[in-house]
């Protein structure tokens, strides 16, 4: 005979109950933790497409070669004006590869100012979305400067070295100054 028998009754239940709810509550943070995880690399991939989207947006504006001028004349100076309108990347209208949309505009230099006549800025707008639903959106801009055909950049005398004109202009523009070693002429 034992002594004291009815102390030892449900104990292990009791043990067993609270083990059980200690695993179960690791297993749902463990859900929860995992769930996270994979909206947040849902969410990255997203944000990426529309990067991608709006890189591919600037490689095609750039692509067209328009210079400034040509661009202001398109603009009639019109800021944000949309040069390539809502385009999708692979070409398909309800596509997952994302959208994009570039604008010009001149405005503007750090102090306020426009910018000059041979400046524009250029913001291409990536996104992805289904229908008329935005998923992510990621924007890039540029401030692309054209130069005077007029002017060579390159001395064909001078076999590929810039030319003398083309060095004042790009110092006269307040471009970095550029020191290049002197070439030997061609003989001719």
């Amino acid at each position: 005979m034992s002594h004291y028998p009815f102390k030892r009754k449900g104990v292990a239940l009791i043990i067993t109950m609270a083990m059980i709810t200690v695993v179960g509550m690791a297993a749902v943070g463990i859900l929860v933790a995992s769930r996270d995880e994979i909206l947040i690399a849902g969410n990255r991939r997203r944000a990426k497409v529309a990067r991608f989207a709006a890189e591919a947006g600037m490689a095609h504006f750039f692509a067209q070669a328009i210079r400034a001028d040509g661009v202001r004349a398109t603009a009639s100076g019109q800021e944000g004006y949309e040069i390539i309108p809502l385009t999708p990347v692979d070409g398909l209208t309800n596509t997952r590869r994302g959208h994009y949309t570039v604008k010009v505009g001149f405005c503007c230099e750090p102090d306020g100012s426009p910018l000059p006549p041979n400046r524009f800025r250029v913001l291409s707008e990536g996104q992805l979305r289904r229908g008329n639903r935005v998923y992510a959106t990621s924007r890039i801009s540029a401030i692309v400067e054209t130069y005077d055909p007029g002017l060579t950049a390159v001395d064909r005398d001078a076999q590929g070295a810039l030319s003398d004109r083309a060095l004042e202009t790009q110092r006269g523009s307040g471009g970095p100054e550029n020191t290049v070693a002197q070439l030997p002429r061609s003989p001719r």
